[in-house]
């Protein structure tokens, strides 16, 4: 069984639920990401902060963007997710993320965020799949 933890990002930024939500979307765009992990000062994940989090708050406050990103993020963030284990099915955690339709899964051990696993994780582990199946038929046919 392939587990969650042979294919999570370890590499983790995280904010706090007081950072405005101009350092999130900041803070994606630096790093070319959509999800941040929303942390206490025990490292337990208390929500998400999505790039769609932030984007519908502008939109769902009636003001422009630029008077929203002062905003804290604990008043548009995510509270009640859903997350994994490193030793958890990489299986069961790519039906959790398709059926509930999210973009990424903390991954939690012992109470504390360890890493985090995304549907862009699932497309690269497809890729690598895919270039496999490839070769071998390449190596029957040939």
């Amino acid at each position: 069984m392939i587990t969650v933890n042979e294919i999570m990002s370890t590499e983790l930024i995280t904010l706090e639920p007081s950072d405005s939500v101009s350092k999130a979307a900041e803070t994606m765009t630096k790093n070319n990401i959509r999800h941040i992990p929303v942390v206490d000062p025990q490292n337990q994940v208390i929500g998400i902060i999505s790039q769609r989090d932030v984007l519908k708050a502008g939109a769902r406050s009636g003001q422009t963007s630029k008077s929203t990103l002062g905003f804290p993020i604990s008043d548009i963030m995510t509270e009640e997710i859903l997350t994994t284990h490193p030793k958890d099915s990489l299986r069961a955690a790519g039906l959790t993320l398709q059926k509930h339709k999210y973009g990424c899964l903390p991954v939690i051990d012992n109470g504390a965020l360890v890493g985090i696993i995304t549907d862009s994780d699932f497309v690269g582990v497809a890729i690598n799949l895919i270039e496999e199946q490839d070769s071998y038929e390449d190596l029957e046919a040939g």
